[in-house]
């Protein structure tokens, strides 16, 4: 065990055999594929390509799970994964982690969804869009070493190499310049699709690709909003009051009415979800272990709770 994760003494191509052999029904899917320890493309310990590491058994290999630090667009760079399906899953370290993203699959009566139907979904890549952690937020997104407090961009990296300045030990290699390495061209910006919904969601698209949506877990725009903790008691209450009006967390951040979330919430947590369903934030890029930070309200710029202040000195 390292970590709790189980370690077989067997190549992940004999593993893979040994599933199907057990079960032909199986799915196979790298999870995290990009994070430098414990996955498939990983800086520390993974492999260059899905050949180079399942063998013959990489026909077999329908899709990959793009981990919280990589987007879609990052992945939809390398070649290999052109006929493949791209999902999002969440990781389940507790409940409050569960549903930061999420896959919708195309199916035709969600209330007889079977496994059988997921895995088609899949395999035939029926999926409709993708539910995305800003890929900055995540813990490996820039090169770093966090002992040091040393974070680089991959440009930073091509330039300054990958040593820590500060100490002379060997850098992580994130996962924006792990993808610079392997990746097999650019995406061509007018072949790109971006366009805004009328909740104010920004859905960015890449040729036939499904689209996604990026966001921001709910308690974080709520610790943002109401100066607090994500484990403040002000902002689990607030969490409770607006998932219970709107159809839980993807209905308050995608597809509520901004308008009614004011009245429930208040204008400034409205403002606050507003602006991350259209990529108006700041995000600090994660490194080395280290979680991306995000800005909602960047120095001097919180309109929001000044118009708030004003409403409440009006009152007096």
């Amino acid at each position: 065990m390292s970590d709790g994760r189980p370690i077989f003494g067997l190549s992940a191509r004999d593993l893979a055999a040994l599933i199907l052999d057990t079960s032909p029904q199986a799915l196979i899917v790298p999870a995290h594929a990009w994070t430098p320890h414990f996955s498939l493309y990983g800086s520390e310990s993974g492999f260059d390509s899905l050949s180079e590491c399942f063998g013959d058994m990489a026909k077999n290999i329908y899709a990959i799970e793009t981990g919280l630090s990589s987007d879609p667009a990052m992945n939809w760079r390398i070649g290999e994964l052109d006929n493949r399906s791209i999902i999002s899953c969440s990781d389940a370290h507790s409940g409050a982690k569960l549903g930061r993203e999420a896959t919708v699959f195309e199916v035709e009566e969600i209330k007889k969804l079977r496994y059988e139907d997921i895995k088609e979904a899949i395999i035939e890549r029926k999926i409709a869009y993708t539910i995305e952690f800003y890929p900055e937020e995540g813990k490996y997104h820039f090169t770093g070493h966090r002992n040091c407090g040393i974070r680089q961009s991959p440009e930073e990296t091509s330039r300054l190499g990958e040593i820590c300045p500060v100490c002379g030990k060997h850098l992580t290699v994130g996962v924006m310049h792990r993808v610079e390495q392997l990746a097999a061209r650019e995406l061509k910006t007018q072949n790109s699709k971006l366009k805004t919904d009328d909740f104010g969601v920004r859905w960015i698209g890449y040729e036939e690709r499904p689209p996604y949506v990026m966001s921001v877990p709910l308690l974080e725009i709520l610790a943002e909003s109401l100066e607090t903790t994500v484990g403040s008691q002000k902002a689990i209450s607030e969490y409770k009051n607006l998932t219970a009006n709107f159809g839980g967390e993807f209905g308050v951040l995608l597809n509520a009415e901004t308008s009614e979330i004011a009245k429930t919430s208040g204008s400034r947590v409205a403002e606050g979800i507003k602006k991350v369903r259209g990529g108006d934030i700041v995000v600090e890029p994660g490194y080395d272990g280290v979680f991306g930070t995000v800005k909602i309200w960047p120095e001097g710029k919180d309109v929001a709770k000044e118009e708030e202040e004003k409403e409440q000195l009006a009152l007096f």
